[in-house]
């Protein structure tokens, strides 16, 4: 596989390589979506399988044994280029598609790459689907845990003020002008910056030029691709865009996830949080 190839694959790429064997697409859509039709040689993986709930959060990386044995059953290895391919029409589905990528890489898969526009783009081509169901000998990989592209509680506690934390909800939660349901308490980290999920993509579910997420991003965390970006959301998912952005796209190299996220931590009557457009 051509190591010039990136982490967002476009629908005519994926077409002119369906019968390479280096390539491996995955599909995480619902298993009805699956059915009705889906690319030629794409596994079915549902999104369901590559989270779960732990301490009552809602969005948890599974268990590393879970992770393994789903990752072997597939058939993945570390150098599988595995193409995502997921439903685009809401902001969630298009995280499932970067958590999906996030937790291959946490895992130890290197290239784990997105289909630009997903299967509604496919469609919208008139390139061949099928509804054969498919299935892949499963792999002998022993998963290399990445712990670099997660952070915990304690890890944010201890780099504020050092890293850059960045919170991806919406302004209006941001701000503490909106409260979530989901979340005990209203506002941000003190010193987070504001970079809202929503501009990683365009109306038509694909990814925002690069030229554009590189200007987003250096508004908000620098150019230093060496600092420590730790990305947060509600819970964990929607934080997984501008992880993918950052890392993947922009090739910024420590870049983290808050698993927990505000979920977690507006739980916890110690951990601060600020009301305002403002770092404090």
């Amino acid at each position: 596989m051509d190591d010039t190839i990136g982490p967002v694959v476009s629908t005519e790429w994926l077409q002119k390589n369906l019968d390479n064997p280096s390539v491996f697409v995955l599909d995480i859509r619902k298993v009805e979506d699956y059915k009705e039709g889906h690319i030629p040689g794409a596994l079915s993986l549902t999104y369901a399988a590559w989270r779960t709930m732990e301490n009552n959060l809602s969005c948890q990386l599974p268990y590393k044994d879970e992770l393994s044995d789903t990752i072997c059953s597939s058939g993945i290895n570390a150098d599988t280029y595995v193409v995502i391919v997921g439903n685009t029409d809401t902001e969630r589905q298009l995280t499932n598609a970067t958590r999906v990528a996030w937790t291959l890489k946490y895992a130890g898969v290197k290239r784990p790459a997105i289909l630009d526009g997903g299967y509604k783009k496919w469609l919208s081509k008139n390139y061949p689907v099928t509804t054969d169901w498919v299935k892949r000998p499963k792999s002998n990989y022993k998963c290399k845990w990445n712990e670099n592209v997660i952070a915990n509680k304690e890890h944010v506690r201890a780099r504020l003020g050092t890293a850059v934390i960045v919170d991806t909800r919406p302004e209006r939660l941001y701000k503490g002008e909106a409260s979530d349901p989901m979340l005990k308490r209203k506002g941000h980290i003190p010193g987070a910056v504001n970079l809202p999920y929503s501009l990683v993509f365009k109306k038509d579910g694909t990814f925002e030029n690069t030229e554009k997420l590189k200007s987003l991003a250096s508004k908000a965390v620098g150019d230093a691709r060496n600092r420590e970006i730790i990305v947060l959301c509600c819970n964990g998912q929607f934080a997984s865009s501008w992880w993918f952005a950052l890392s993947e796209m922009l090739c910024y190299r420590d870049v983290k996830i808050y698993d927990g996220s505000m979920e977690e931590w507006c739980r916890d009557e110690k951990a601060p949080l600020v009301e305002s457009t403002g770092d404090k």
